[in-house]
């Protein structure tokens, strides 16, 4: 179709679509609105298929039932004569797909002649008069049966797609929800770690001084002490100068059981707080703390004597 033909067919059928417009809102605002959508999808479509009156009245009509949904898409570009034209974006294409098909399951459902003049309205373009003299009725009637329908079409638009919205929305509700009472009934925290991670939250990095459970060595305190006596060496240098005595060295357990911000509480020599550390470290990991059944960093503060036989 050429640019003139085109634009002969949109002077031909103006009158129609605003009468459909009008016909489906009752206001010229948004008639104009059913116009200009509606050539502007001719448009981008002329060259893909043949644009009869009875194509572009089932644009039109696809139009009203969007602009109902409240879910247009559009995407301007300009053309080369610099007229602003709206490409048919793929969800587009699916949002029109989807209206034609939900549109006609409801024409289905309604007495055959609702249907039938409906469809010889929006489906052929034919005038109110037209349908009136094709049927032998007034053309009252054929004008209060198009209300009907129109009327019946809105409602079943709101419900349809208005529920579906709150349904979602109470989905993702339940979820959310029930993802915060898993987390909080979690035995070892695991689902709150997880979601922490997925949605990058900052890690906690509190120290808790006095928690529910405190940390401890992989065994008794013995087990803890007779290790560290097996991996003590006395430093040559505090031996000869015949120094001993008890180093007290506070740490963080960490929430994955390493040991850090050693601090030398009380010392009588500094070679000495230099092993006493580093045999701490050689205890990793430890089993951390735990508040509501989530490991949790915690000080720990443990003497080590230094003695000389």
């Amino acid at each position: 179709m050429t640019e003139q033909e085109f634009e002969q067919l949109v002077e031909r059928m103006r009158p129609r679509l605003m009468q459909m417009g009008r016909e489906f809102f009752g206001s010229d605002t948004e008639a104009e609105e059913v116009v200009q959508e509606t050539w502007l999808r001719a448009w981008n479509v002329r060259d893909k298929v043949t644009l009869t009156e009875a194509y572009v009245l089932r644009i039109a009509r696809n139009c009203c039932v969007s602009m109902w949904r409240g879910q247009r898409t559009q995407v301007e570009l300009v053309d080369e004569t610099g007229i602003a034209v709206t490409e048919v974006t793929p969800q587009e294409e699916v949002e029109e797909k989807e209206n034609s098909e939900w549109l006609q399951s409801r024409l289905q459902r309604l007495p055959k002649t609702e249907r039938e003049v409906w469809q010889q309205f929006y489906d052929e373009g034919l005038t109110v008069e037209e349908i009136a003299e094709a049927r032998g009725t007034t053309v009252a009637t054929v004008r209060k049966t198009i209300s009907n329908v129109r009327q019946r079409l809105r409602k079943d638009i709101r419900r349809h797609f208005i529920g579906l919205r709150h349904l979602l929305i109470f989905t993702l509700i339940a979820l959310a929800t029930g993802i915060a009472v898993a987390a909080i009934i979690s035995p070892q925290g695991r689902i709150r770690g997880v979601i922490e991670k997925v949605f990058h939250l900052p890690e906690d990095t509190t120290i808790c001084d006095m928690p529910e459970v405190m940390p401890s060595y992989r065994g008794d305190v013995d087990a803890l002490y007779r290790h560290l006596a097996f991996e003590m060496h006395y430093p040559e240098a505090a031996m000869a100068d015949s120094v001993q005595g008890r180093v007290i060295v506070r740490f963080v357990v960490e929430k994955d059981g390493r040991l850090t911000n050693f601090e030398v509480v009380c010392t009588p020599d500094e070679r000495l707080s230099a092993e006493a550390i580093r045999v701490l470290r050689l205890t990793e990991p430890w089993i951390p703390a735990q508040n509501q059944g989530r490991p949790v960093r915690s000080r720990f503060c443990i003497p080590i004597t230094f003695r000389l036989n």
